[in-house]
């Protein structure tokens, strides 16, 4: 078995998430493809390609998104919205897709207890809102909230009597919704795993809920195990890996996550991380233990947003030793971007945006090298091109 260290491990995923030497613009689709990136807050998706794609703006995004729709963004691990390639919709969609109703009440998580209380199973809920999405879209678009409330509305009347009740009650998750808008809205991402809803558009800075088939039409099925799919691709970037930590990443109950490893498993090998063990595909050894330099480029500097690919892996102490700063990086709410230098977390970042102009105030979680700051002033030229906007200031540092 092989052993390696923790540089050797930084340096893969670097790679693999495209973060040593950015791609040229025509491999924008393949690199969502590769790093899968999630967009919350809305923009962090665009901020998350530009650090790994050259040249790519806020309109470069849009158009790939809503003009040309090679991109496609929709719910996708752990609820939240994701970009990818409408090529590989299948892959992010159905890879992740709860098969039964255990798999479904760990997705759904919170929405468990008063699933319960109302005596409705799992299924069930995701049946009806299903059905609701599929009618009340058909030809329209709605935004999260509104959505939430005419599908909720629309089910009432198809439920059995004994449940009608309950499902017009309080809701225990906000004071502005009935029982039966929450509980949907807790379903909305699984609708999407069924490629049925994605977003497209936007009514002011809120995305716009749609029908997949009537904003891209019919997706891709391909002709692989969706499941056995994403695990490969979650390994060339977040590799070496357990099933319990791809669990974790993708929001999945541990169940669902070792059948879907165990499909790939004559695929992989174990490796010593010193402190355990874990699985990387058989043909990636060689690049972890040897992984490619990128270039004559020291010191590489990349400024990346809040919830970035390359932070979604759940061994947080190996991107950053120190844990006594993981709440500052990865917080409940409100996470900052962070500033990488070859691949470790030197920094946290927040963006302030007045009158199209942008400053950026360094976290910094230790010392900042005076030969740091170039590169840093570079990056942060690059996000504020990305956003059309001119560089104001720095500070913090």
């Amino acid at each position: 078995m092989a052993k390696v260290e923790r540089e050797q491990i930084l340096a893969y995923r670097l790679h693999g998430h495209q973060l040593a030497e950015p791609a040229p613009a025509t491999g924008l689709a393949e690199v969502a493809g590769r790093c899968y990136p999630q967009n919350t807050p809305p923009g962090s998706a665009g901020l998350a390609l530009s650090a790994r794609v050259r040249d790519v703006t806020e309109e470069t995004l849009a158009g790939q998104l809503e003009g040309e729709k090679a991109l496609l963004q929709a719910f996708g691990a752990r609820g939240a919205p994701h970009v990818f390639p409408v090529r590989d919709a299948a892959v992010f969609t159905r890879g992740l897709l709860p098969g039964d109703e255990e798999a479904l009440r760990e997705f759904l998580g919170g929405a468990v207890p008063s699933l319960d209380e109302l005596g409705m199973t799992a299924a069930d809920l995701v049946r009806y809102t299903c059905e609701a999405v599929a009618d009340v879209l058909d030809g329209t678009a709605l935004i999260k909230d509104d959505l939430g409330r005419a599908a909720g509305e629309w089910i009432i009347g198809r439920l059995p009597a004994g449940l009608r009740d309950g499902w017009n009650g309080h809701s225990p998750y906000s004071p502005k919704q009935f029982m039966g808008e929450s509980l949907v809205r807790f379903a909305l991402p699984v609708v999407s795993l069924r490629g049925i809803l994605c977003h497209g558009g936007r009514e002011g800075r809120s995305p716009l809920l749609r029908r997949t088939d009537q904003w891209v039409g019919r997706v891709p099925g391909g002709d692989r195990d969706a499941s056995a799919e994403l695990v490969r691709r979650y390994l060339r970037c977040h590799g070496p890996s357990t099933a319990r930590h791809y669990a974790e990443w993708g929001g999945i109950g541990t169940g669902q996550a070792e059948a879907a490893w165990e499909a790939v498993r004559d695929e992989l090998v174990e490796v010593d991380l010193g402190c355990g063990v874990a699985w990387v595909a058989a043909g990636e050894l060689a690049r972890l233990e040897s992984p490619p330099q990128a270039g004559s480029e020291v010191g590489r500097v990349r400024m990346l947003p809040p919830h970035d690919p390359y932070l979604q892996a759940r061994d947080r102490e190996r991107l950053l030793p120190d844990r006594t700063s993981h709440r500052r990086v990865w917080r409940t709410s409100g996470n900052p971007g962070v500033i990488l230098v070859d691949g470790e977390i030197r920094a946290g970042w927040r963006p302030l945006t007045r009158s199209r102009r942008l400053a950026i105030t360094v976290e910094p979680l230790g010392k900042i090298a005076r030969a740091h700051r170039g590169p840093i002033e570079e990056e942060a030229t690059r996000i504020a091109r990305h956003r059309g906007l001119e560089l104001a200031d720095i500070t913090g540092w």
